[in-house]
């Protein structure tokens, strides 16, 4: 029986044939990108524009961008499932234009793993241990100084689902919780028990400052040179959510130079990070803990968060609206160009 749908699964990571199995059956011809390995992997512009032309959806991870003109070229494209929950290399507002769906899988097994990982992350720092290990290893004993967490204060920069979780994981330990998120009411973050403030506050008060906002392109490099020179010179900067929020440059100066005590980062800007980064410097390994976009990788997020997207992408092609919708309101935009692709 030839195939009713034509899909694309652009960045293609996972073995899950019972996945691609079920799309076949579905009636989808299911055609695979290039595995994920790094920047040098990417698809050009002009290569999307060609592969998504006869399309009738796009299934997409964290590696290519998709602007306005390039999902144009998709006449039949209806939805894009974005793997994750980021869509920020997503032309969101261009595909509502174009009334194409865009989903996504904040599932619990992704932000709640986020904000486990955001917790061993300022862990690691307090407790200085990764250089801890380096040392006993090397019969250096006694030789690593600890922070008490006891007491101190910790700053969450976007208190969405991720940074409320972390907030609640901390509630038991006795800290300072303070949190910035300018599109929520003061009386929305003190019901969970923390202190809305200004990013300004936040920074020069906070021991720990750890990052859990959507990258826009209004907040790219959030945290720059200014905004560092607020920290504390014994200040802890945790990036768990996307690299875009952090000059990578100047935060790896003022690491430097001893005007922060140190950085637990799990993304980078662009991923893999160069070779050149200037975090990647040897004279800061004592002062940084890093991890490849790992945060909230857990077999049973590799199990369903795959399977949710296929989802998304199966009941969008069936004319039903996915469980997560990014953009809802093209919800009849969409309808029609579905009715206009099938007429």
């Amino acid at each position: 029986m030839a195939a009713r749908w034509k899909v694309v699964w652009i960045e293609h990571r996972t073995n899950r044939r019972d996945l691609i199995q079920l799309m076949e059956e579905a009636g989808c011809e299911v055609v695979l990108g290039r595995p994920f390995t790094d920047a040098a992997n990417e698809y050009s512009p002009d290569e999307i524009r060609a592969m998504i032309a006869d399309v009738d959806a796009l299934m997409v991870g964290t590696r290519e961008h998709f602007p306005r003109e390039v999902l144009a070229a998709g006449k039949r494209l209806g939805t894009v499932a974005k793997l994750g929950i980021g869509v920020e290399r997503i032309d969101v507002p261009g595909a509502t234009e174009l009334g194409i769906l865009v989903s996504n899988t904040p599932i619990a097994e992704n932000y709640l793993g986020v904000a486990e990982g955001t917790l061993a992350r300022i862990l690691a720092l307090a407790k200085d241990l990764k250089v801890g290990d380096r040392n006993a290893r090397a019969r250096k004993w006694r030789s690593v100084t600890n922070v008490y967490l006891k007491g101190k204060t910790i700053g969450i920069v976007g208190f969405g689902r991720i940074g409320r979780r972390v907030a609640e994981l901390f509630q038991p330990w006795d800290v300072r919780l303070l949190a910035f998120d300018p599109y929520l009411s003061e009386q929305e973050i003190r019901q969970e028990g923390v202190e809305p403030v200004s990013l300004e506050a936040l920074l020069q008060q906070s021991d720990f400052v750890t990052l859990h906002s959507v990258a826009t392109s209004q907040n790219r490099n959030l945290i720059g040179p200014e905004e560092l020179a607020l920290m504390k010179p014994t200040a802890y900067l945790v990036n768990t959510a996307r690299g875009a929020l952090v000059d990578e440059p100047a935060l790896a100066a003022a690491l430097g130079e001893g005007r922060i005590a140190g950085a637990a980062l799990d993304v980078f800007e662009p991923e893999p990070p160069s070779a050149d980064n200037p975090l990647l410097a040897e004279e800061l390994f004592d002062k940084t803990v890093y991890s490849p976009h790992t945060a909230s990788s857990t077999p049973e997020l590799s199990e369903k968060m795959p399977a949710v997207m296929v989802e998304n992408c199966l009941r969008a092609l069936r004319g039903e609206a996915p469980e997560f919708v990014v953009n809802p309101e093209v919800i009849p935009a969409w309808r029609a160009r579905l009715t206009a692709v099938a007429g």
